[in-house]
């Protein structure tokens, strides 16, 4: 194979394999990890030819559309912890009214409550 691997692309040939034996035969067991190291980093170059062959061949995505970030209106529920912090001390107000307590308090909530409606409906 030209570029040292097998017929199928799988591996190294047949050929490098029984020379980096005999190599490791002939120079005996103090060459064996330098036999060894070699063996492996071409058969690293080996693969990492193929691998950026493929990649080669395989078309890079399409850029990503430039799409504005949604913008996020927090409005609504601060209004509402506001409604809330402010219908607390009111309600306590209301409830002081002798007989006319608790119309007071629901005249609190109501105007509350409206004032939140009103808002919300005419910000769409």
């Amino acid at each position: 194979m030209a570029d040292g691997g097998t017929s199928d692309g799988s591996g190294p040939s047949a050929e490098e394999v029984a020379g980096s034996l005999a190599a490791r035969r002939a120079l005996g067991p103090d060459a064996e990890d330098a036999v060894i190291e070699a063996f492996l980093e071409r058969t690293g170059q080996a693969i990492d030819k193929r691998v950026d062959a493929r990649l080669q061949q395989v078309p890079p995505p399409p850029p990503l559309p430039n799409m504005p970030l949604p913008h996020t209106d927090h409005t609504p529920f601060v209004l509402a912890i506001v409604s809330l912090g402010a219908g607390i001390p009111l309600t306590g107000i209301a409830t002081q009214f002798k007989g006319a307590g608790l119309v007071a308090v629901a005249m609190v909530w109501i105007g509350i409550a409206m004032i939140n409606l009103i808002y919300n409906r005419y910000r769409r």
